[in-house]
């Protein structure tokens, strides 16, 4: 299957980036009932998936979003896959009838142009022309008024929120002070290079519902699914459009559980999902160096292995069993094989084996007292050494017969490492950048960052009280 990837300037600053998902196409209205609750229809047999206030969301809908999550993500197309997207996408789409819903009571519409305009860009990002994208969609059976309606409700929050921004958040020069301070604080400091998936939870009865929906996502990631793809499709951060971005992130900076987590993580590790106040992140640290550092070399890597005391052969020693079967000849030689390993299966200790050792009659058999591991072929040197006290060794087999080994006593000094072989593993950190080398963010960048860190917080905020204020049924 192609895949389509979604792209972080669909839309213009002003309105964000376009998650590649699919909208709620054939939502239909239906009056309330007189008992209250919405009575509820759909054109034709169309079964419905959720009811939010006089809106619905069909099954249609539910299966379209979910083929567009899947060609973007490059997640396998599986009834199991799409079982476990399902409540996501489901939640998705009640959240963007309440934005609609939202917007058309305070009279923000997405006008048409921009849409198409949006569109476009989609198809540009992607090499394609919109003819080539809408064909796409086609092959997957998606239609296209899907990805129009998710577009027209992403543009008409935005700008939602943007009158909400501008009338609610303000940043005084104070806070601008403590944040440019506290920058200065953290020079040297480890920072991650983070991208996060966000669920919230409104409620705490949603608690269970939403911890197995972050770990069905952080499954899939695991098996191959696309990060940045799943975060654009599922995320409920300010960073999703751009795949769960956050940038370089300080130690400090984030709240103390999203701190702890960062703490013990290195490049390319993934969170399990970590609970918040908020609700549940998924966290993947890309890289981590130390604040204020640039240079690409100052990126660190994940630990490296430690050197390892090694033993000494030449110095090692070993009390060492056998019990020999022999093979007169070749015919013989396979039945020989056979008892030997039925033999080595019921061996339990050292008593044991040299017992059946002295039941072969062999003079060879038995104990071969104290030996010198140097002393002992090269292919038996390693096997003696590792093999567990008390335990037979894996069935010889030559041509003469078979052989069992049993270690019943070992001495093996070890040779420590080298400072040499300890300072090669472990190169000195590149020194902490000096507070005067540091460009400090202009205090605009820092601005806009607040701004952005409020509105994010305001957005949700905002929509966990549509939520709570809504009609809303789950029914598939």
């Amino acid at each position: 299957m192609s895949r389509l990837r979604a792209v972080r300037s669909a839309f213009t600053a002003a309105t964000a980036c376009l998650v590649l998902a699919t909208g709620p196409a054939l939502a239909q209205t239906a009056k309330p009932s007189a008992g209250g609750a919405p009575a509820m229809r759909a054109a034709g047999a169309e079964r419905i998936a959720a009811v939010v206030n006089e809106d619905v969301v069909s099954v249609s809908d539910v299966h379209a979003r979910i083929r567009l999550a899947l060609l973007n993500s490059g997640a396998p197309d599986s009834e199991e896959t799409r079982k476990r997207l399902m409540p996501q996408v489901i939640r998705q789409l009640v959240d963007e009838n309440l934005q609609l819903q939202e917007a058309k009571r305070l009279g923000v519409v997405a006008p048409q142009k921009e849409v198409d305009e949006s569109i476009l860009r989609i198809a540009e990002q992607n090499k394609l022309t919109r003819p080539q994208l809408e064909a796409m969609l086609k092959s997957q059976n998606i239609p296209l008024s899907t990805l129009q309606q998710q577009i027209r409700a992403l543009v008409s929050w935005q700008r939602v929120m943007q009158r909400r921004v501008r009338q609610e958040v303000t940043i005084s020069d104070d806070e601008i002070d403590s944040v440019m301070e506290r920058i200065k604080a953290n020079i040297g400091k480890p920072e991650y290079l983070v991208a996060e998936i966000f669920l919230a939870v409104d409620n705490p009865d949603q608690d269970a519902e939403v911890r197995r929906t972050a770990e069905r996502l952080l499954e899939e990631i695991r098996r191959g699914g696309n990060f940045p793809a799943l975060a654009r499709q599922f995320s409920q951060s300010a960073g999703a459009a751009a795949g769960g971005d956050m940038g370089w992130v300080r130690s400090g900076e984030l709240n103390e559980q999203l701190d702890k987590a960062l703490a013990g993580m290195g490049p390319g590790q993934l969170s399990a999902p970590v609970r918040t106040a908020s609700g549940y992140h998924i966290l993947l640290v890309r890289a981590q160096r130390a604040f204020g550092s640039t240079e690409p070399a100052a990126v660190m890597m994940p630990p490296r292995p430690q050197p390892q005391p090694k033993p000494d052969i030449a110095r090692a020693t070993v009390n060492l069993k056998q019990i020999i079967l022999p093979a007169s000849s070749k015919d013989q030689l396979k039945q020989v094989q056979a008892q030997a390993e039925k033999l080595r299966k019921t061996i339990k200790g050292c008593a044991d084996f040299e017992a059946k050792a002295r039941e072969t009659g062999l003079p060879e058999a038995g104990d071969m007292g104290t030996l010198n591991v140097r002393d002992l072929p090269q292919g038996l040197q390693q096997l003696v050494v590792n093999i567990p006290i008390g335990e037979p060794s894996p069935v010889l087999n030559g041509g003469a017969g078979s052989v069992i080994l049993m270690v019943c006593k070992r001495n093996v000094p070890m040779i420590q490492p080298t400072a040499a072989e300890i300072a090669a593993a472990n190169p000195p950190p590149p020194p902490p950048p000096r507070p005067e080398d540091v460009k400090m963010p202009p205090r605009d960048e820092i601005e806009r960052d607040l701004m952005n860190e409020r509105a994010d917080l305001l957005a949700r905020r905002y929509l966990r009280d549509l939520r709570r204020s809504a009609f809303i049924e789950v029914r598939a």
